[in-house]
């Protein structure tokens, strides 16, 4: 039989997980939120200093790999990104808590207009988390595009 204590603190650990996780899968609603409406330092406040955004596009997409290093780079990329009415949905949270570090990956899809077209995509999140100052923040977002096709031709 396990002491009093033992329980409590089994208890207590039990309670940061369950938290720490609903604000990991918060953290990506509040930055699909900032991307929606073009939030530049909503969104830039969701990363740490050293934040890394990697993005992969499939094949034939007609779309180049990035990798972003630091918050004044994310800034220009993000700014590059305002009028393209992006509109991303992610679902599909699993996280794996390491203390103040955490990994997680969730499916995305995505809305948006490209040169007065409107597109659709999909795929998935990879992301790094580190906790700075009691809260959580983006260390590296990995965004890996299954397809990235004009709406009107769709997926298939």
């Amino acid at each position: 039989m396990t002491t009093l204590e033992a329980r409590v603190d089994r208890l207590e650990a039990q309670a940061q997980a369950v938290a720490d996780r609903t604000a990991l899968v918060e953290l990506t609603a509040r930055y699909c939120r900032a991307v929606a409406s073009d939030d530049m330092d909503a969104l830039l406040a969701l990363f740490t200093e050293d934040a890394v955004l990697e993005t992969s596009f499939p094949p034939g997409s007609g779309q180049d790999h990035s990798e972003t290093r630091g918050l004044a780079a994310l800034r220009e990329i993000y700014k590059g990104t305002a009028g393209m009415g992006l509109k991303p949905c992610v679902h599909n949270h699993v996280v794996e808590l390491h203390g103040d570090r955490a990994r997680g990956f969730c499916s995305v899809e995505l809305r948006l207009i490209q040169n007065g077209v409107a597109y659709t995509a999909a795929g998935h999140y990879e992301d790094q988390y580190r906790r700075v100052a009691g809260e959580w923040r983006f260390q590296r977002r990995k965004l890996v595009l299954y397809h990235w096709v004009p709406q009107a031709e769709g997926w298939a």
